[in-house]
């Protein structure tokens, strides 16, 4: 008989098929039916049972029936007698009655189909008289496959056979799936009702069946690690089963594709019925009713619950939930892409009607692409409203997109327009200015709302639109108070920060004059009025009132995805700080803001909180971080985002990299484009100061010289009390130095200093530098010490380098080669430490080569009775640095650094730390 061909947990129906076939050979004629769900294996059992006779003298007729032939006549019956052991002119005479039946069948009328005509009883008789002839020659296995598919007159046929053979040395093998709708009820029923029938149930396996059918063709290590996992996705059902174990074995698993094979294999053997209830399953998802699904595949509820329980006895379903999370992608995939859409937009009429949240019915909108129905618009508005306040920015501007499109006529359609083109900038800034020409077009028209109309200012004044800028202001002052009207406050405001952006827009454009207090209702307590009132209280007030105003908008604020302005809000505050030099307290908003933004998903905020971490680092010379956040900031919007603001993290990048000595590098970003309104704006300022340095440093000072005083002429239009955001007159007394014109140097530096609020120790300490440098000999040590005491303090490690280089410089010419030779050192540590590698070679020849002191005095005994942190604070003592600063590079007290310091002296026998540049 041959073996069980491997079958696992199939060896019981396998010894029923050899008992029955043994059974038969007495003349007992049998018939076994194997029942089973949809990717069971009863193909595969009956198959296998039959290739283990098939070598024997018994006789193997076989047929399969298919969805695809199920309306082709006698189909089943015409493959059963295509055996080259019956003889050649017994199959002849067949395949020429079974042509005529099919003609004959063609003509009946569909009503007597249950029956055969009289006339088709002789043919049928015919085949029958083959069967017995052939069973008593050799013993006769007929074996059928997916009997629920045989076309009905194969049916008839059978229905008239079967009972004929049970005195026959015959086995007749039936698959069918009995929870699939028969081809013909009654025959099918009356076919498998036979007094000699057995029933041969085979179900989908055990896990212990999973885990020994993964462990026989995997192994035994892949059936401890994933036995479970696959008997938990498959559910035991052997097609998915087999499609899991083959990608497992071929080492081709990704995103569920096996699963979702097998499971588009499944549903291709389902009747329509349950392919339709499937498909509606997966849009409508587990929370979906019985009632519901046969509302929306258009069936009745019974033929739902039927394909359910079909689905379930197969395992591809776990009550109404897939099995696995690609299930439903899998099953969407049978469908073309119009009937998807018309799926969906099914889906969300049926959730519509039942008062199923919106953000479910806007998915399913979505989902079909189209937004016909009368209440699409509203809803789709809605959910946008709520996903922007669940941080899901892309998703709500695709609702927006989508309402947008569905929008019946230009007043419909404007508010969305310019809602979407707000949310679209945060998200991907280059691509949204595109939507700017229609969105002002349904400004200049009326459509839009005053708060809209602000909003669309902010977006204009990024990308540089000034004149726009002033049309769309006309415009909307011009509608005057009321309901549809701004207020002359809220029209101040957004001037006020309209100056501060653009310098010389305050020159020329004044609002209009109004009572104290008078606001348009809507708009009351709008962020643009805090916009305006920072960018009024960083032009006219004095540092310490306008940073204790920033500080105070950035504690009380919440970023929101549906306003632009709530961001410029706490970008201007973090600029105020960084131009006030509060770095510190700057920082610390500014990791909070990035983080939110990032919570937020709004990558545009992202780069512009992390361009002005860049600057921050700038201003306290960390150049490696400052250069590799502008960096980022530029990764994660392209330059072409940027509009004028591109300014900040492009003059962050080019100063950076002069200083560090990187000139071709900066060169290339020098080089970039930039749009021409930028060196219009505050942005600008940034740009032409680093533009300024790079020229200056390339041996340029002229040009370097009108690139700062173009910054001058610019903050002019200001009359700014301080430095603002970029300190030009220091910068253009260092290019005057470079020219020769020392008195103009000072006179710009002492004007400077004149201008400087208590507490603004970076750019005092700088002046104090350039002023030295201006100054005769005798004057610049002093001024010098000063300044490197004030950059000390302010954490401006650049700036602190160059100062000491002078001072070194200058205590040299003093005569004081021991002194020099110690401030240079600290300042070449200093230059390294933040990457200024051009400072570092300034300083490392002039001070080692040119002036060498005498070789150092070392006493090996006195040195080994030095700890070895002593000798490292002696070190650093001997180099020029402070007791802080040993203290933060060591992460020890000061008071300890004292201590060690005291042992040191009295170990090497020294009195002053000088000394210590001899003996340590």
């Amino acid at each position: 008989m041959g073996d069980q061909r491997g079958m696992i947990e199939r060896e019981t129906a396998f010894s029923t098929l050899q008992r029955l076939l043994e059974d038969s050979r007495g003349g007992k004629g049998q018939l076994a039916i194997v029942q089973g769900p949809l990717g069971s294996g009863k193909s595969e059992l009956m198959r296998g049972f039959m290739e283990t006779v098939e070598d024997s003298p018994t006789l193997v007729l076989s047929a399969s029936a298919s969805r695809w032939e199920s309306t082709l006549p006698f189909g089943v019956l015409s493959q059963l007698f295509q055996n080259s052991r019956i003889p050649h002119s017994v199959r002849t005479d067949l395949n020429q009655m079974f042509i005529g039946l099919t003609e004959r069948e063609q003509s009946l009328d569909p009503e007597s189909a249950d029956l055969f005509p009289v006339d088709m009883f002789a043919d049928l008789h015919k085949t029958l008289l083959v069967l017995t002839d052939l069973a008593e020659r050799n013993p006769l296995v007929i074996g059928i496959d997916n009997l629920h598919y045989i076309d009905g007159p194969s049916l008839r046929w059978l229905a008239y056979v079967l009972p004929r053979l049970r005195f026959a040395c015959a086995l007749v093998v039936l698959t069918d799936d009995a929870a699939r709708g028969p081809a013909d009820s009654f025959l099918r029923s009356e076919l498998l009702q036979q007094p000699n029938a057995q029933r041969i149930p085979v179900g989908p396996l055990t896990p212990e069946g999973v885990a020994r059918l993964v462990a026989r063709d995997l192994g035994d290590g892949a059936a401890s690690r994933r036995g479970h996992e696959f008997a938990e996705v498959s559910g035991g059902n052997l097609l998915v089963l087999r499609h899991l174990i083959r990608d497992a074995r071929t080492g081709d698993e990704k995103d569920g594709q096996a699963y979702g094979a097998a499971l588009r294999s499944c549903l291709n053997h389902c009747d329509p019925v349950v392919l339709t209830v499937v498909r509606a399953l997966a849009v409508l998802g587990s929370r979906g009713s019985p009632a519901e699904l046969a509302r929306l595949a258009d069936v009745e509820e019974w033929e739902v619950n039927r394909a359910l329980r079909s689905l379930n006895e197969a395992r591809l379903l776990d009550g109404t939930a897939f099995r696995h999370p690609t299930a439903a992608v899998a099953v969407l995939d049978t469908m073309s892409a119009a009937e998807r859409s018309d799926l969906h937009e099914r889906v969300a009429v049926l959730l519509h009607s039942v008062g199923a949240p919106t953000i479910a019915i806007a998915e399913q909108l979505s989902n079909a692409d189209r937004a016909v129905q009368p209440w699409a618009v509203d809803v789709l508005l809605a959910a946008a409203s709520e996903s922007l306040t669940a941080n899901r920015i892309q998703i709500a501007a695709g609702y927006l997109r989508l309402a947008e499109r569905a929008a019946a006529d230009a007043p419909t359609g404007a508010p969305i327009r310019v809602r979407l083109s707000r949310i679209g900038w945060q998200v991907d800034p280059g691509s949204a200015s595109r939507s700017l020409p229609a969105v002002i077009a349904d400004a200049s028209a009326g459509h839009l709302a005053p708060c809209d109309v602000l909003e669309l200012i902010w977006e204009l004044s990024w990308y540089g639109e000034v004149g726009a800028v002033a049309d769309v202001l006309d415009g909307l002052r011009g509608r005057g108070q009321g309901p549809h009207g701004v207020g002359a406050e809220d029209a101040q405001g957004v001037l006020s920060w309209l100056a501060c952006l653009y310098p010389s827009y305050g020159s020329v454009r004044r609002p209009v004059a109004t009572a104290p207090g008078e606001t348009s209702g809507a708009c009351r307590m709008a962020p643009w009025l805090t916009a305006g009132s920072l960018a009024g209280g960083f032009l006219r007030g004095r540092s310490d009132d306008v940073a204790a105003q920033a500080e105070q908008a950035l504690e009380n604020l919440i970023l929101e995805n549906d306003s632009l302005w709530s961001g410029e809000v706490a970008l201007l505050a973090l600029l105020v700080l960084v131009y006030t030099d509060r770095l510190d307290s700057a920082a610390g908003h500014c990791d909070r803001l990035l983080a939110e933004a990032g919570v937020r998903h709004a990558p545009a905020w992202q780069a512009a909180f992390t361009a002005v971490r860049a600057e921050i680092a700038l201003r306290q010379g960390n150049l490696k971080t400052a250069a590799r956040e502008a960096q980022r900031a530029l990764d994660i919007v392209p330059a072409q985002g940027w509009g004028v603001a591109l300014g900040l993290p492009l003059g962050c990048l080019i100063l950076a990299h002069v200083r560090m000595g990187r000139l071709d590098v900066a060169a290339k970003f020098v080089a970039q484009g930039f749009p021409c309104t930028m060196l219009q704006s505050r942005y600008g300022l940034h740009y032409l100061y680093a533009r300024g340095h790079y020229r200056l440093a390339s041996g340029h000072a002229q040009s370097a010289l009108a690139d700062f005083l173009a910054c001058g002429e610019l903050m002019d239009c200001w009359e700014i009390y301080g430095t603002g955001p970029v300190p030009w007159r220091t910068s253009a007394a260092e290019a005057w130095i470079k020219l020769g014109n020392q008195d103009q140097a000072k006179h710009l530096v002492r004007d400077q200093l004149s201008r400087l609020p208590p507490g603004s120790a970076r750019v005092r300490g700088r002046s104090l530098r350039l002023l030295a440098a201006a100054s005769s000999t005798p004057q610049r040590p002093q001024l010098l010490e000063e300044a490197v005491d004030l950059l000390h303090d302010c954490g401006d490690k650049f700036e602190l380098a160059l100062a000491l280089i002078d001072l070194s410089h200058a205590s040299q010419k003093a005569g004081d080669l021991r002194g020099a030779r110690r401030l240079a050192r600290r300042a070449w540590h200093a230059a390294k430490a933040i990457g200024a590698e051009a400072l570092c070679a300034r300083v490392a020849p002039e001070y080692r080569e040119k002036y060498p002191v005498s070789a150092r005095k070392k006493s090996p005994k006195a040195l080994s009775a030095l700890s070895k942190q002593e000798r490292r604070v002696a070190e650093l003592a001997s180099e020029g640095y402070t007791n802080q600063e040993i203290a933060d590079q060591l992460f020890i007290t000061k008071s300890t650094v004292e201590q060690h310091l005291t042992r040191v002296f009295r170990k090497l026998n020294v009195q002053r730390r000088q000394e210590l540049s001899q003996s340590a």
